[in-house]
């Protein structure tokens, strides 16, 4: 699957529907029409939430991971910046781990701590 905004949004509307706004793994805020924006931000109770959102690889391509919708997750900018290209990452205070799905090729991220 190419990345583009088309292929972005579709998965956008797999994982949320018509949703405007959603949260990704970690929580952070995602706001629909911000795809590959680094400075849109809304104001919720006074405090400024930046919330563009891309595509973030699974399993990363640089160990094997491919650009299938399976493997792809529609993040924030900074959580995707955070987890980088590294199968356990940290954000904030929590640990992660991309995990290969039991009876699968496909791999999900988990909160490990």
């Amino acid at each position: 699957m190419k990345i583009t905004k088309t292929n972005a949004l579709r998965l956008w509307t797999q994982h949320f529907g018509n949703k405007q706004f959603a949260k990704d793994f970690h929580g952070n805020l995602m706001c629909r029409s911000a795809y590959g924006d680094n400075k849109f931000y809304v104001i919720r109770k006074g405090k400024k939430i930046f919330c563009g959102w891309n595509l973030h690889h699974i399993l990363p391509i640089a160990i094997g991971g491919k650009n299938d919708a399976a493997n792809l997750l529609c993040t924030n900018m900074i959580t995707n910046s955070l987890a980088e290209d590294k199968i356990t990452f940290h954000i904030d205070s929590n640990i992660y781990q991309v995990r290969r799905i039991s009876g699968t090729g496909n791999h999900e991220i988990k909160r490990v701590k």
